[in-house]
């Protein structure tokens, strides 16, 4: 029986950040789609079923929690990994309250992407157990 792949929407607004992604995850086997903007990322998912998602929070336009709230009402099975280069930036109320988002906010530039593979692994296994 094939196994399904996994799949993976990059979300951000630096063409370098999500390359950088788009490489890394395609290396490993997944699955890759990419935004530029939060509401390019939900127009994609009107026709693409992802399992995860990594999100720029500071983008021009709808910002990335807003699409996570959006987007977690259509796929509640979507996980979603927060990355982000404003080292100030804290998780809101909202943000916490949604069991499909990690824990762990990650910085940019990454400089372990494999630590951000490894969590969005266990958030699977988690809904799985």
């Amino acid at each position: 029986m094939e196994q399904i792949k996994k799949s993976i929407l990059i979300v951000d607004d630096e063409i370098y950040i999500r390359q950088s992604f788009i490489d890394y995850f395609e290396d490993r086997d997944w699955l890759v789609f990419d935004a530029e903007s939060c509401e390019a990322a939900l127009e994609m998912l009107k026709t693409q079923v992802c399992s995860a998602a990594i999100v720029d929070i500071r983008m021009t336009g709808m910002n990335g929690e807003t699409f996570i709230k959006n987007a977690s009402k259509i796929y509640p099975d979507m996980v979603f990994i927060i990355c982000t280069g404003s080292p100030e930036y804290e998780k809101s109320e909202d943000m916490i309250q949604l069991s499909n988002v990690a824990d762990q906010v990650f910085g940019k530039p990454m400089i372990c992407i494999d630590k951000l593979e490894e969590t969005i692994l266990c958030m699977f296994a988690g809904k799985n157990s």
